[in-house]
This record gives structure tokens, sequence and C-alpha cells, in this order.
């Protein structure tokens, strides 16, 4: 069975949003109330598990303080 490359850039932006978030300081708890979005929801996105549409993408970057590019694979 092929990989799928859409499952792998999940994964990658998961890992890159959490780094983000850890470099911050932040638990799930206190991020998910910073960017709007349910602490369930961060971590379905934290491991790969969400496609994410363009505007939660914009939303989590705001909330990081990140360039939205910096989340992107």
């Amino acid at each position: 069975m092929t990989p799928d490359p859409g499952q792998a850039r999940l994964e990658e932006i998961g890992r890159r949003v959490r780094e983000a978030r850890i470099r911050r300081g932040w638990n799930q708890d206190v991020f998910a109330h910073h960017a709007g979005i349910h602490r369930a929801y961060i971590g379905m996105i934290e491991n790969g598990k969400k496609d994410l549409r363009i505007s939660t993408v914009y939303r989590l970057a705001e909330a990081l303080d990140v360039p939205v590019i910096s989340l992107l694979p």
C-alpha cells in the first residue's frame, strides 16, 4: 500500500503546531483557549487526524503568533 502524501502533510502540520505550542510553554488547554478551538480538536490536529480548513490554520498561527507559512510543510 502506498503512503498517503496528504496524511504525511497533516502529520507534519501537527508536528509543527505542537512544537510551536510547546515553545510558548502552553499545554493543549491553554492553546485551545487562545485559538478558540476545543482542546480535543487541538489534539487531533497535533496527531495528524484532522484535515484542516485554511481558516483553522490561520487561527492556529494567530494564536501561536507565528506566520502561517511556518506551520505548512
